[in-house]
């Protein structure tokens, strides 16, 4: 049996493993990428550790100890506050305000910067009892939605790697088409996760005074549709510094962005974090046991074992057996199904950057499917699995929920994702290729 082989083996292993015995899957994944790497591949420990995604842990750990701040100083709760003022009774329109602000986000420059949104998206959540998974893959789609913007490093990249391989690429259409998809995604999960209870939550809190009393069937008392006429509290002076902090880590990272700096977003919010810690030692100590230090280890061991794969050679192989079919859709879909079941554990920028030029001897003359979408297929197929807690947009989307929604929330995000690897390629395909081939 071939190295490769056997790694994709015991890749599969560890998900088994995970979920019969109940071992935490990053830890397993770490430990089988020693054992591979080391005892089947050969490497050295220092190659294996060499791609441990430092930056993506980084960002995870800023931004959920940044933000463990805003929740110990009650800032958190303070914007909460400020946007039910704002909402009123139409918190039906939460998940789509929220994915809208991040989509504009995501749009400028990286995707990365949208993670400073997340948080309060997801306290907006808990707080007016709105589904995690609906406003999670609110966001999920609203990061990824943008990222394939002209002006986003995602959409920059196809471009380029598009252009470099002699491929017509239209930017304005990626972004048009990576949108509509998301949308359509977010319409979906609002009717499968509580979008229609809210729309009647809404009609009934238009229609009565909710702050009387409970909701009927919410099981408590009607906070979040509240309507306040008491004046908002006033901002304590280290809440005015958290909320400061928190504008410049999205105005100073956009800045940075423009200027072309290169410049992880994770350590902006962790220097900004520990300078808070400074100012309130307590509260600092307090929001370090904020930090998900479990996804972390989840999305590090999963990444390090993805990265002996690529090195080994069987992330190669899965594209070459999709050029090797005959059926130029046939291999249309292999690619966007690899697309998305590689991205949901890896960099998206990387296998796309992969896989495009590995698409070229279809979109050539006589490929078989020369002047499609498939292109565009391929980026939307990679980019929406990314919901999945093993990437570090789903990641970070898990690790900033409340903590006892965590479990639900991860087991969700992960058939959610898994599903994508499947249903998106479908759907791209039917939708940008398929029409081309039969009017061809």
């Amino acid at each position: 049996m071939s190295p490769e082989v056997i790694a994709l083996i015991v890749f599969a292993l560890v998900f088994a493993i995970s979920a019969i015995r109940n071992v935490h899957m990053g830890a397993l994944a770490l430990v089988a990428a020693f054992v591979v790497g080391i005892g089947v591949v050969g490497e050295s420990l220092d190659d294996i550790l060499g791609d441990f995604p430092v930056d993506a842990l980084l960002i995870l750990l800023g931004i959920t100890y940044l933000f463990g701040m805003a929740r110990e100083t009650g800032t958190i709760d303070w914007l909460v506050d400020r946007s039910v003022r704002l909402v009123g009774d139409r918190v039906a329109l939460l998940p789509w305000a929220m994915w809208l602000i991040g989509t504009a986000v995501a749009c400028l420059g990286t995707s990365h910067a949208a993670f400073a949104v997340v948080p309060i998206t997801m306290s907006l959540a808990t707080t007016h009892r709105i589904s995690p998974t609906l406003m999670g893959i609110a966001m999920s789609s609203a990061i990824v939605g943008g990222a394939l913007a002209p002006t986003s490093i995602n959409g920059i990249t196809v471009g380029t790697v598009a252009r470099t391989a002699g491929i017509p690429y239209d930017a304005g259409l990626m972004f048009f088409l990576s949108v509509g998809v998301n949308a359509l995604v977010v319409l979906v999960a609002f009717l499968m996760f509580g979008g229609p209870e809210l729309v009647r939550r809404s009609r009934r809190g238009a229609a009565t005074d909710p702050s009387d009393g409970p909701v009927p069937g919410g099981g408590g008392v009607a906070t979040a549709e509240r309507t306040h006429t008491e004046p908002a509290p006033a901002l304590t002076g280290l809440q005015i510094g958290v909320l400061a902090t928190l504008v410049l880590l999205v105005v100073g990272f956009f800045t940075l962005t423009v200027l072309e700096v290169d410049v992880n977003l994770g350590v902006v919010a962790l220097t900004l974090a520990v300078g808070l810690s400074l100012w309130n030692p307590e509260v600092g100590r307090r929001a370090v046991a904020k930090v998900d230090w479990g996804t972390i280890l989840l999305l590090g061991g999963i990444l390090t074992y993805v990265g002996v794969l690529t090195r080994l050679g069987a992330i190669d192989q899965l594209g070459e057996l999709a050029r090797s079919v005959n059926v130029p859709l046939v291999a249309a879909i292999v690619l966007c199904v690899i697309a998305g079941l590689v991205s949901a554990f890896a960099s998206t920028i990387g296998i796309l950057g992969a896989l495009i030029p590995l698409a070229v001897p279809l979109l050539v003359v006589g490929g078989g499917l020369e002047t499609t979408g498939f292109i565009y297929a391929l980026a939307i197929s990679a980019s929406l699995v990314d919901c999945a807690p093993f990437s570090t947009t789903g990641a970070t989307i898990v690790a900033s929920a409340a903590e006892p929604e965590r479990p639900r929330l991860s087991n969700r995000l992960t058939v959610w994702g898994f599903s994508m690897v499947l249903i998106g390629p479908a759907f791209t395909i039917l939708t940008m290729v398929v029409p081309f081939l039969l009017l061809g």
